[in-house]
């Protein structure tokens, strides 16, 4: 190290550089060449020993992967920061360079600060989403559902994406005989947003096409930026066709898939929800054919016989039971007769009647007497053609019951020269044997009785016995 002893030369009569100057007059004048020199710059890099006093401020380094520079936010910028600073975040930040005075550090004044990367994407996803949300457009109640046998699938992706042929294998294993159309588009990059909502446009204009496969494959939320827009979220409302999403994996989530009328999760997810399987298919045509079958006229005509089998046991038990009940009336209509004639009737339904009239004559004012008289008269008639008509009815049923009786009367061959026998204690005698000579009989017929003896007896030969 050189010193003033040992300068090669004799020592001057000062140190060269002119007149000494304070360390503050040089931090000054580096500060204006620094300035002179630079303006606004912007720089990119990492957060690093963040320091937050209680004066509001914040103190950290910006780092990338060999330097690192001293950052002051003031208090009046970090209260308009929309995140929260943490070590690790990466961030743009825009300022002036300059030296801290106190210690001579070189430091950036910043004076803006954002996230940079993916994480301005994030804030901007989540404040459109938050804007979507309350307009309505991710509502539940608007989704509309999906065709069961739609007449053709559009499919909106890049045309020679793996997301594509995904889809087209699912379609082609769960039902092959749909048509597809595809509306090749850009998934990602600059204009793509364009392009995916013109194919969505083309897709409607297909009468033929019922519902649409909105899709891509799996990438970074950079590559889904142009699912993230509001532009693509409203023509996806617009959508005459319901549309069904399968971007990315199943941790993606863009707003196309909220709009959505359903979002299938991935690209073979979206292609199993669009298409109806062939198995369930194939199932529901042997239902139709079971139905079929059971409603053919061969089936239908012999549940008809078998029908009329049934009608014919219950109109037989019907008839039956009509018939004991009728007997069982006929018994009862015969000891009603017995008990309470039809003279009788009459006579109480007369005698009530006078009664009748006899206090409408006492309560009812003489103008009404004779309306009232007439129409009792009336009635009168009315009731006594009716019990007469009852009567005879009653008459005409006991009539056929005598007959019955009388068919049934154990007299009745007596009247045709027969005549009963019975023995001294009044039993009926039905045969020969039995009998012995000098037997006291009593001969019973229709008009009177007369007493035998047995004198004889001679047993008949069965002529049907065999020989």
């Amino acid at each position: 190290m050189k010193t003033l002893t040992n300068w090669p030369d004799a020592p001057p009569g000062r140190i060269p550089g002119g007149e000494p100057i304070s360390v503050s007059e040089l931090i000054q004048k580096v500060q204006h060449a620094l300035a002179d020199s630079f303006g606004p710059v912007l720089v990119a890099g990492e957060i690093a020993d963040l320091r937050r006093p209680a004066s509001g401020h914040c103190y950290c380094n910006l780092k990338d992967a060999t330097s690192s520079l001293r950052a002051v936010l003031f208090e009046r910028e970090a209260r308009r920061l929309g995140f929260t600073l943490e070590n690790g975040l990466r961030v743009l930040a825009l300022g002036r360079v300059g030296l801290y005075a106190a210690r001579g550090d070189f430091q950036l004044i910043v004076e803006y600060l954002e996230e940079a990367g993916e994480g301005s994407l994030r804030r901007e996803y989540e404040r459109l989403k938050k804007v979507l949300q309350a307009q309505g457009f991710f509502d539940a109640r608007a989704k509309r559902p999906l065709p069961a046998w739609p007449r053709r699938i559009g499919i909106v992706s890049s045309g020679t994406g793996a997301a594509v042929r995904d889809v087209l294998t699912v379609l082609a294993r769960r039902m092959p005989l749909i048509p597809v159309r595809i509306a090749p588009a850009q998934v990602q990059g600059e204009g793509a947003e364009a392009t995916l909502i013109e194919a969505l446009e083309r897709l409607n204009r297909d009468e033929t096409v019922d519902v649409v496969i909105l899709t891509r494959g799996g990438g970074s939320l950079k590559d889904f930026a142009p699912f993230n827009t509001e532009a693509l979220v409203r023509a996806i409302r617009a959508s005459r066709a319901p549309i069904v999403t399968g971007i990315g994996h199943e941790i993606d989530e863009t707003l196309a898939d909220l709009a959505a009328d359903l979002n299938g999760i991935t690209p073979s997810g979206a292609a199993e929800r669009a298409a109806p399987a062939r198995v369930e298919v194939e199932s529901r045509l042997a239902d139709w054919r079971a139905r079929l079958l059971r409603q053919h006229p061969k089936h239908r005509l012999d549940e008809l016989g078998q029908r009329l089998d049934e009608l014919a046991t219950r109109n037989r038990q019907t008839i039956e039971g009509i018939f004991r009940e009728s007997t069982q009336r006929v018994q009862i209509i015969r000891v009603s007769l017995t008990t309470h004639g039809p003279a009788n009737r009459l006579h109480l339904i007369q005698r009530e009647l006078s009664h009748w009239g006899e206090r409408l004559r006492i309560q009812i004012p003489l103008s009404r007497i004779a309306s009232g008289t007439a129409s009792l008269t009336e009635n009168r008639n009315q009731l006594l053609l009716h019990i007469r008509i009852q009567i005879d009815r009653a008459r005409d049923r006991l009539e056929r019951v005598q007959g019955l009786f009388q068919a049934h009367d154990p007299k009745l061959p007596t009247r045709r020269g027969f005549a009963l026998v019975r023995d001294p204690s009044g039993r009926i005698v039905g045969e020969a044997q039995g009998l012995r000579p000098e037997d006291a009989l009593t001969l019973e017929w229709s008009d009177g009785r007369a007493g035998a003896r047995v004198e004889w007896i001679d047993p008949l030969q069965d002529s049907n016995a065999a020989e």
